[in-house]
């Protein structure tokens, strides 16, 4: 996985491992056309991605991955060793950004009861706690891990479109997978870079608008703000990625008979 640059800003991709879904992932999905998106055991096999953006001050990681946690589903444990290569210790990283609180997006944050990123603070959708941690609506570990934060001053939820987290880091609220679901958006001078979090898991949503996600809280409202998104992103020709993208490759929108995922890296256009 390349280091990539966004004006002065550093991106890396890094990730926690492999995650083996089934198809009934995507509930309404005639997967006879499809079958080359499944693996030779009929899962659909994804990255557990995560983002590291180096600012020149700071050091920022959107999205914490699963964990050390491998079963049947989740075959992770392997971002400290990604991030170790890409030259940082969790104790390098000043912020992480969840784009959501789904437990493949938090699976590092603690660890034994202890922070895993022992300076870092910690940036997440307000609209997630409410969902996640006071009604229990996800994984233990999660809510468990965000209360362990939160005792420890560590969290600040985010609540405003288009709030500055870093120097050239900013949110996108993009509401829908989950009630607190953002988007990040990285500037720097005139270039702009997307990372998508679970707006999006696979590049043939875009061809296959209709596709229902099973993990979506709000279907319509997450296909609305993937339909937002599409436009921004066509609109601008900014390119982006998402967590579960194939090689966590940054690429763009082509417009023909239909939309469609271009994998062109942040080359000129």
């Amino acid at each position: 996985m390349l280091e990539t640059e966004v004006g002065r800003l550093r991106v890396v991709p890094v990730s926690d491992g492999l995650a083996k879904l089934p198809p009934s992932y995507f509930g309404n999905v005639d997967w006879e056309r499809h079958q080359a998106l499944l693996g030779p055991d009929g899962t659909l096999d994804m990255p557990i991605g995560a983002f590291l953006v180096h600012t020149g001050e700071r050091t920022v990681l959107v999205d914490a991955g699963v964990g050390p946690l491998r079963d049947d589903t989740w075959l992770g444990g392997e971002l400290p060793a990604a991030l170790a290569e890409a030259g940082t210790g969790p104790e390098d990283v000043d912020l992480v950004v969840c784009t959501h609180l789904h437990m493949d997006h938090v699976g590092w944050l603690v660890q034994d009861g202890v922070p895993f990123f022992p300076r870092a603070t910690v940036r997440f959708g307000a609209a997630d706690w409410d969902h996640f941690v006071t009604r229990r609506g996800g994984a233990e570990r999660t809510w468990r891990a965000m209360e362990a934060l939160d005792r420890a001053g560590r969290l600040e939820p985010v609540s405003a479109d288009g709030e500055a987290l870093a120097g050239g880091v900013n949110a996108r609220l993009t509401p829908g997978h989950t009630p607190g679901h953002m988007a990040v958006v990285l500037a720097s001078g005139s270039e702009r870079a997307y990372l998508l979090g679970d707006a999006v898991h696979i590049p043939t949503q875009i061809e296959e608008p209709d596709w229902v996600n099973t993990n979506d809280v709000d279907p319509a409202t997450a296909a609305a703000a993937r339909e937002a998104l599409w436009k921004e992103l066509e609109e601008g020709g900014h390119p982006f990625t998402a967590a579960h993208f194939p090689g966590l490759e940054f690429g763009r929108l082509l417009r023909g008979e239909g939309r469609r995922w271009f994998a062109a890296g942040l080359g000129p256009r």
